[in-house]
Parts: structure tokens; C-alpha cells; sequence
């Protein structure tokens, strides 16, 4: 079982991270997130190896036109697309699935990098908790209505892929005390009472353990072999913007920026393991598995636990259910494409 160590982090951030440089000239390649940060650096690279398509997803219509702008120059390719998608709202996530399926738009990858991180409690125009929608709920929505469109570029020799940019954080999580006797998880943790401000600086590391969940239990009902290799990724501490949330406070900001400046990979590098499970071979080796540093690692004890394994499996059923009821594509889905448990 994994543990989050001194050692085990400082031996993780000075890892060698390779240059991805597969051949992608005949994929397609969705990243969402991808007008800052990680995402950005991410669609540089991809950019860079000259895919079929390259579809750039962030959060309006501004936004991505800036992004395939910004993207184009650094990479010297102009054959890259962009369209708005905000993970905060169900309505657009059902919307850019909208305009995939309307527009037969191929997708051989998807890297959903995309995400927030705040300490203070504030609900979507849906009536969830922002991160809990944002980096968790809208992601396992998008992950599952792209499913379809993931499975039809299979082919025998070569699984789609599906990335979901997680995180060391989730070794942190808090561990869900009680959880087994919540009506709901997803309930509890959307109800402001139980939001205190010590829950709320843990969501982020919770939205991580969530999300690691969510790929475990998906994995498990694809058929074998894989039509798509799922994994949950952990790109390191990188230099991002991220954590600007926390940084508003000066001496939270010192704080973090000092830390950042010891010890943090640059943007660029991190990124690069956001783009090797979405190109590199071997991706049926990574299917269902938590990647560090490019290469499969061992995710928390916690998760791997009997509680939290049962925890996840509930996790499962709750998502469903609610997102089911956002959207009937996401039953027909699971009804089609994956096995039962």
C-alpha cells in the first residue's frame, strides 16, 4: 500500500519526466482545462506532435479562443480547435456532448485536467458544493457521456484512453469518518453544516481521493480487454495557478510561494505526465491504475482498504443515480458499455 512520504515526495518532484513523442498524427485528442496551467502546457506538447485533431475545452468562448491563439504560436501548428465547456454548470457539460455527437467529433483521448481548489464553501447554479461539481461530479459526468465516442476509435491493438489529472493531495484526504453511516456521501458532503472551514481546506485532497475512486470503479466494469484505458494521474507539485485561491492571503501566500520556489516542477514538466498515459504505449498496463511519475504507483492506504473500498463502491451508485437524473444518456451508457457488479 502507497504512503505519502518526505522521502516519497521529494524522490517524486525530482524524477526525470520523459518528452512524450509518440506518434499521434492519425488521433484525436480532447483536453479540458487547457487555457492555463498544466492543461495549457499539456495542449503545447500534443500541439507539438501534430495530432489529427486537437481540441482545446475551457471554460467560455473567450477563454478558448485565447487558448488555440496562445497554443498555435508556441507550437507552430494551426490545426487545433477549442470550445467552451464549464465544469461548473451540468448544462454545458451537456452541451459539449451535444456538439461531439452532432458533429461526430473522434476522440482517442481525453485528458480532464481540468479543476479548482478553494477553502470557502460555495454552491453551482446545480445546488452542489463547486468543488465537489467541478473537479468530481462534472468530471465523472463528461468521463462517462465521452465513453461512447472513446470506445468507437478502439481498436484491437490500441485502447482509447481516458486521463483523469489527479493528485498526490489524495494521500491527505480526510478519511470519510463516519461515512459508513451518511445516508448519502455525496449528501454530507454537499450539506453546509457538515462544510466547516477545516472540511472545506481538505476538499481539495478529498476531490483527489474522489476522482482516484471514480477511475477504479469505471475500470472494473469495462469489458477485458479494454476498449479504454482508464487511469488517474498524479502530475506532482508544479508551479501552477492553482492554488491562487490560497495565495489572496499574504501570509498563506509567502507560505506557499516560498514552497513552490524550493520545490515545485516547473508548469512545463509537469505536464508531460498528463500527455504519456494519453499517448505513450502500454496503456492497457495503466488501466484502473493510479500513475506517478509516468509510471503506476501504489494510491493510499485508505483506498485500498476494505473501508475505502466499500466507500468507493457506494461513491459509484450514488454518482450514478445523481447523474443519471442530470442526464438519461449516462443510464443508456452504463446499460451498453459496461458490466455490472
Amino acid at each position: 500500500m502507497g504512503k505519502l512520504t518526505i522521502r516519497s515526495f521529494l524522490r517524486g518532484q525530482w524524477a526525470s519526466i520523459p518528452t512524450p513523442n509518440a506518434d499521434i498524427s492519425d488521433k484525436s485528442i480532447v483536453v479540458t482545462g487547457a487555457n492555463v496551467g498544466l492543461g495549457f502546457e499539456a495542449a503545447v506538447h500534443l500541439a507539438k506532435l501534430k495530432p489529427k485533431r486537437l481540441l482545446l475545452a475551457t471554460r467560455d468562448e473567450a477563454k478558448a479562443m485565447r487558448a488555440k491563439q496562445d497554443v498555435e504560436q508556441r507550437s507552430m501548428n494551426k490545426n487545433v480547435e477549442a470550445w467552451p465547456l464549464e465544469l461548473g454548470s451540468f448544462d454545458s457539460v451537456r452541451r459539449f456532448a451535444d456538439r461531439v455527437e452532432s458533429e461526430d467529433f473522434p476522440i482517442n483521448a481525453l485528458i480532464a485536467n481540468a479543476g479548482v481548489a478553494t477553502p470557502t464553501y460555495a454552491k453551482t447554479q446545480d445546488g452542489w458544493e463547486i468543488t465537489l461539481q467541478v473537479n468530481y461530479l462534472s468530471t465523472a459526468l463528461l468521463s462517462i457521456l465521452m465513453l461512447p465516442h472513446l470506445i468507437k476509435t478502439t481498436t484491437p491493438t490500441n485502447a482509447s484512453r481516458l486521463v483523469i489529472v489527479s493528485s498526490e493531495a489524495h494521500f491527505m484526504a480526510n478519511k470519510l469518518t463516519g461515512a459508513s453511516s451518511w445516508p448519502s456521501i455525496l449528501g454530507k458532503l454537499n450539506d453546509e453544516e457538515y462544510c466547516t472551514a477545516s472540511v472545506m481546506r481538505n476538499r481539495y485532497n478529498l476531490s483527489k481521493l474522489l476522482e482516484l475512486m471514480f477511475v477504479r470503479e469505471l475500470a472494473s466494469r469495462l469489458t477485458n480487454p479494454t476498449p479504454v484505458a482508464v487511469s488517474a494521474i498524479n502530475p506532482g507539485f508544479c508551479h501552477s495557478r492553482l492554488t491562487r485561491s490560497v495565495e489572496s492571503n499574504l501570509v498563506t501566500s509567502i507560505g506557499v510561494r516560498l514552497f513552490k520556489a524550493l520545490f515545485a516542477r516547473t508548469t512545463e514538466v509537469g505536464s508531460r505526465t498528463l500527455v504519456h498515459p494519453a499517448v505513450e504505449p502500454s496503456e492497457r498496463l495503466r488501466h484502473g491504475r493510479y500513475i506517478s511519475c509516468c509510471e503506476v504507483a501504489e494510491e493510499s492506504d485508505y483506498s485500498l482498504s476494505e473501508e475505502g473500498q466499500e466507500i468507493s463502491r457506494r461513491l459509484w451508485t450514488e454518482t450514478v443515480e445523481i447523474l443519471g437524473n442530470v442526464d438519461p444518456r449516462v443510464n443508456q451508457v452504463i446499460s451498453e458499455h459496461l458490466l455490472a457488479r
